[in-house]
């Protein structure tokens, strides 16, 4: 019988401080790899209150809480900070 395990390793997490339609936050990204050659998943708090689970697609960024230009935003910041590569 095979069995399938998903290792999560959490990395160092990092702040981006940032002005998103005239608002100021501080967003607390906390890296998740996850059998690839460097992190493409994040959890993410926005001014200390949960903001979700974000994921770099390849193409796009989505958020398993929600779809709007602020998941973008967070996306294009973590990418600037981080060299995301292809698995």
């Amino acid at each position: 019988m095979r069995f399938a395990f998903e290792i999560v390793v959490e990395l160092t997490p990092f702040s981006i401080p940032f002005e998103f339609n005239g608002k100021q936050y501080v967003c607390e990204i906390s890296p998740l790899k996850k059998f690839s050659s460097s992190p493409r998943t994040f959890q993410v708090t926005l001014n200390d209150v949960y903001f979700g689970i974000i994921t770099y697609t390849g193409e796009s960024w989505e958020s398993d809480t929600r779809k709007n230009s602020l998941v973008e935003k967070i996306g294009s910041l973590i990418h600037e900070c981080l060299p995301i590569k292809p698995d």
